[in-house]
């Protein structure tokens, strides 16, 4: 494969298109070596297997072990197994990596023929719940292997001395590793070249905080791709919350947040890998969701190739339902739409009523979908048509946290109303 795969000369500025339609990729949902979550994927760029974390499954016992270990058990030390997967969706071998964390970053890069892992190590056991790695390490893949955090068989890094919840990203193509670390709600992007890296030169090419609760998350270039979300249920129904949040890390700014509104119809749909790899085609963003529920997981992975160059106006207008039997708008110019910028949403409408009849006082005009709707009631100023009114040309609308949005004027207008106007979401 590795001579199918062209230079990694993709350009450090340019951005993968989350506005494209995904591929599927393995040919849909594969079972792994666990029946628990998968956490996190990355590719070896010169033989095009996919490496992919778990934490070890309840009751499994590997070959030292006396018996079965409690999947709680497994949570609270971090026991991960790591999946060597082919390109057509079968496990080829597992490796264990006792005692390292949770599983959240991973890297693969090629060296001696080997693939070595770079991934979070030395987690300290916790009383319940899940243990995170405060160090980074490097490991070669070794099929069946079973190793302890601590062994000499781990290149270890201590890149920020005394942090936690530490997790790397790699990217080869560009000479750089990412490091993500800090206590929830307070964690921190660092990026480093990956030469210096491995002499223990940790001084970072640049650092910025990191915004909103992450799944997994990579480098690629001078980007940073950050997956949000959590798995479908009664808080959190189809069309789910499952969210892109790039970072420019010249400038530690965020310049792109989108819904993902990948594989909607999976009957259980939590958000988990992201990563970039070569193909034929050109650098593609790999990113996956976990299926299946109840049972063992599945993992369903999906890429997109296409790129943008991030200049101009990319965020396209997206429709709204309303009422057709109640309104019409004025033209095909001003039918009700939205766009999304980050937390910023816009509206954009022109509407008259087709009965001819006045305007109501806080008259609901249609219900914006579940991903856009604000976290509390907020104002906005649009307009009304000229004919007819001899006072003020603007009008009220108000936009609540189930998602109606709302008109109020008691002038009892009868002409058109607009609203090209916007809100945050939080």
């Amino acid at each position: 494969m590795a001579a199918n795969l062209p230079e990694a000369g993709f350009h450090a500025q340019h951005r993968f298109d989350l506005r494209a339609e995904p591929a599927g990729l393995f040919a849909g949902e594969i079972r792994l070596a666990q029946g628990r979550v998968h956490q996190q994927v990355a590719f070896d760029p010169v033989t095009g297997l996919a490496y992919v974390t778990q934490i070890i499954s309840d009751g499994r016992r590997l070959e030292d072990e006396p018996g079965p270990v409690p999947g709680v058990e497994r949570d609270r030390r971090g026991d991960l197994c790591i999946n060597e997967v082919t390109p057509d969706g079968t496990v080829r071998a597992v490796m264990y990596l006792r005692g390292v964390g949770h599983g959240g970053g991973l890297g693969v890069e090629h060296a001696d023929g080997l693939a070595r892992l770079w991934l979070e190590t030395d987690a300290d056991p916790v009383t319940s719940g899940f243990s995170y790695g405060k160090h980074v390490g490097r490991i070669a893949f070794t099929p069946d292997a079973v190793v302890d955090a601590g062994s000499g068989r781990i290149e270890v890094f201590d890149p920020v001395p005394g942090s936690s919840r530490i997790t790397p990203a790699l990217d080869v193509g560009h000479g750089r590793i990412g490091v993500r670390h800090g206590p929830p709600g307070a964690e921190e992007y660092r990026v480093y070249d990956l030469e210096a890296f491995k002499r223990r030169a940790f001084t970072p090419l640049y650092s910025f905080p990191s915004r909103y609760r992450t799944q997994s998350w990579c480098l690629y270039g001078d980007l940073v791709y950050q997956n949000e979300g959590s798995a479908y249920g009664a808080a959190n129904p189809s069309p789910g919350n499952s969210w892109w949040n790039v970072y420019d890390v010249t400038s530690g700014q965020m310049i792109e947040r989108r819904f993902n509104t990948t594989a909607l119809s999976l009957s259980h749909r939590e958000t988990e890998s992201i990563t970039v790899r070569p193909t034929p085609d050109g650098p593609q963003l790999v990113f996956g969701f976990t299926t299946q529920e109840p049972g063992p997981r599945r993992m369903a992975l999906y890429g997109i190739t296409s790129t943008t160059d991030g200049t101009g106006d990319h965020v396209p207008w997206t429709s709204l339902d309303y009422d057709t039997n109640t309104y019409v708008p004025n033209s095909s110019n001003y039918i009700p739409q939205y766009r999304q910028l980050g937390n910023r949403i816009d509206l954009h409408l022109r509407l008259s009523r087709v009965d001819g009849a006045p305007w109501t006082n806080g008259e609901k005009i249609l219900t914006l979908p579940p991903h856009i709707r604000p976290n509390r009631t907020q104002g906005m100023v649009g307009q009304v048509t000229g004919s007819g009114v001899s006072d003020s040309l603007t009008v009220r609308w108000e936009v609540l946290s189930d998602g109606s949005l709302h008109l109020f004027d008691s002038r009892q207008i009868t002409g058109w109303i607009g609203l090209d106007g916007g809100y945050f979401t939080s």
